[in-house]
């Protein structure tokens, strides 16, 4: 429906403002036109009946120059005021009438309209000016109640008028449709790329992962919400990548151990074999299995990550504890390696889930000496530093490629590709530990040289 379209509410919206904002404007324009040429009119009938007033209506006393005496042409007569009168009848422009306070008819002119006299009640002023018609009338009362009309006929004023008011409703139609005309391109020109964003999500959904957003209006909030969008795609478009990267590769590492375990399985089942030999192959699945348990489980704790399942046990944590704890673990493996472990610890308390922060620090001493020659030197470090907790685990060994360290934390990736039937690892752990670090608020990065050896730094808020 028409009124469901943005276009259409911000087209009536528009619509409604500019009529209100014309119809003002033209009124407004309209009414000063108006009172402008009804005040030359006024100004004309005070100019005409100021000279009237004093010879149509007789003074008290038979005074009827009030007190500046007669006028210098002659003597005060009875003839005086009837002869004025028709001088000024002459001019056939105007009329006047003019009553006593009793209604009488004092005087008027030729073309004068045959009026009655108004009430000196209804009238509440000394002057009054009224629109009879097409004539536009001047009253004037003196205070013995006589009254002075003049009138003018103003039906080309009013003509002058009415031409005007057409004049200005055109004129306001044209602007009006030429204002929504504008407004409906507008309109249309802004929320064009809304429904380039919903053709390309369209086509997103529609498995065309690579199609984006063109971004003409870099600069306009619908440039900047194409501009957001194209990146959540990207980050979409990576994150499904990575999903079928991960499901590829978590199918890799589940299938060898039950490989190995199958293949067993069948040997063990094609002929009479003796005690020691079914013990043997029963040890094999048993690696086997324990090595696909221990890849689900890290997968589970993957998979609870991200959807937020992840149960962290917060309290008061002591890391010296959690690192000196940690290095016992790790000690015999380091043995085994004939490695030197170092430790530089000050006591340092998070609020924390321990038994994770510990995981964290197990797998990183494993890393750095399970993928090292032997005598490598492994150093842990924990101190407070600006707010957080730093953890550092550092080794003298070969170092990692520059071009590895960014994808060193993705999930199955492996510097060298033929590391898993060699150590046994998944290429999850340095996953795990991103996860747990940033659960609970930190973060953790890797800086590498080759050659030189490679140090793990993990940031933790500190106790508040």
């Amino acid at each position: 429906m028409f009124h469901q379209s943005i276009r259409w509410r911000i087209q009536l919206w528009h619509a409604a403002l500019l009529v209100c904002l014309v119809a003002g404007m033209m009124g407004a324009f309209f009414a000063y036109i108006r009172a402008e040429r009804f005040r030359a009119v006024d100004e004309e009938l005070d100019a005409y009946v100021t000279p009237l007033l004093p010879r149509v209506i007789p003074r008290e006393g038979g005074d009827e120059f009030g007190p500046h005496g007669p006028p210098p042409d002659g003597p005060m007569g009875p003839e005086r005021p009837r002869r004025q009168g028709m001088e000024m009848r002459a001019n056939s422009h105007f009329y006047y009438l003019a009553w006593s306070g009793r209604g009488d008819l004092l005087d008027s002119s030729t073309n004068a309209p045959a009026l009655q006299p108004p009430a000196r009640g209804d009238v509440k002023m000394h002057r009054f000016v009224r629109l009879r018609g097409e004539n536009r009338e001047l009253l004037m009362f003196t205070p013995q109640d006589d009254c002075v009309l003049v009138g003018l006929p103003i039906a080309s004023v009013l003509a002058d008028l009415r031409r005007l008011a057409w004049e200005e409703a055109a004129a306001g139609v044209a602007l009006v449709v030429f204002g929504l005309a504008g407004g409906w391109w507008v309109a249309g020109h802004v929320l064009r790329p809304i429904g380039e964003i919903s053709a390309a999500a369209d086509q997103i959904a529609g498995g065309d992962r690579a199609r984006r957003i063109s971004l003409q209006e870099t600069e306009s909030e619908l440039g900047q919400l194409a501009a957001v969008l194209n990146r959540t795609f990207d980050r979409l478009d990576h994150a499904f990548a990575q999903q079928v990267q991960f499901t590829a590769d978590a199918s890799h590492e589940l299938r060898t151990p039950l490989s190995v375990i199958l293949t067993q399985v069948q040997l063990a089942l094609s002929r009479e074999r003796s005690v020691v030999e079914y013990r043997e192959s029963l040890g094999i699945c048993q690696r086997a299995a324990e090595r696909m348990r221990t890849l689900i489980n890290a997968l589970l704790d993957l998979a609870r990550l991200d959807t937020g399942g992840f149960d962290l046990t917060l309290a008061e944590c002591d890391l010296q504890r959690v690192a000196y704890e940690s290095l016992e673990l790790v000690a015999p493996l380091a043995q085994q390696k004939g490695a030197v472990l170092r430790s530089s610890v000050d006591p340092v308390r998070v609020k924390a889930d321990g038994a994770k922060l510990g995981q964290v620090m197990v797998n990183l001493l494993q890393n750095a000496l399970q993928h090292n020659a032997r005598g490598v030197e492994v150093s842990l470090s924990l101190e407070p530093k600006e707010g957080y907790a730093l953890l550092r685990v550092s080794d003298n060994g070969a170092g990692i490629p520059a071009e590895a360290l960014p994808r060193l934390f993705d999930r199955f990736y492996r510097v060298d590709k033929s590391r898993s039937s060699a150590t046994g690892g998944s290429g999850l752990g340095l996953a795990i530990c991103k996860a747990i670090v940033e659960a609970h608020g930190g973060s953790i990065r890797a800086e590498s040289r080759l050659g030189e050896g490679t140090e793990f730094q993990a940031m933790l808020p500190l106790q508040p």
